[in-house]
């Protein structure tokens, strides 16, 4: 149940304007962004970051969605998203089981093993072993490491402020038309 009245188009022009620029990035504003409306100019920082995490990255999509995943490992909200995303980019379904169960997949090839290890160890109580990055770093330059990064930290911020405002899930409906806008954007 949400935490926080909705926020509207219609309720500022300022709250209006953003909207407008998340739906130019997106094809919709999602329950999670909207959630984040009361402070408008927040939004507009935020909904920045993600649209740089989620389209403007030096990663094919299939990473930048494989990175996603696993930041949205035990956030039902962005898992719902991004499940469906990931498998539509090609991780194959038994990698998405495998990843929403805490394993590293075996079945993905070691540069994107070595992603998933990174992102369970960046949000483990110890962070990131030294071995863990250095195998992340044979298969990726430094900019990728950082948007690797980058897309992980900002999908988990986002999912824990879904959680701490219970933020509802989108209707089917909705989630089709972000599958359908990501298909588009990455020519898929």
């Amino acid at each position: 149940m949400p935490r926080l009245p909705a926020v509207h188009e219609k309720d500022s022009s300022a709250v209006a304007e953003v909207f407008g620029e998340i739906r130019a990035t997106r094809g919709f504003v999602s329950n999670a962004l909207s959630s984040v409306g009361h402070a408008p100019e927040g939004l507009r920082h935020l909904a920045r970051l993600g649209a740089y995490t989620k389209y403007q990255t030096d990663l094919p999509e299939r990473l930048r969605e494989l990175s996603i995943l696993c930041a949205a490992r035990g956030v039902a909200y962005a898992w719902s998203h991004h499940s469906s995303l990931a498998v539509q980019a090609g991780i194959p379904q038994s990698a998405v089981d495998d990843i929403g169960a805490g394993r590293v997949p075996v079945a993905l090839p070691a540069n994107e093993q070595a992603i998933a290890r990174y992102i369970q160890e960046l949000f483990s109580p110890q962070s990131v072993s030294d071995a863990t990055f250095a195998e992340l770093a044979k298969h990726f330059t430094p900019r990728q490491l950082t948007d690797i990064s980058l897309s992980a930290t900002y999908y988990r911020a986002l999912g824990t402020l879904v959680m701490g405002f219970g933020v509802q899930m989108e209707s089917p409906e909705v989630l089709q038309v972000e599958r359908d806008w990501q298909k588009q954007k990455a020519g898929l």
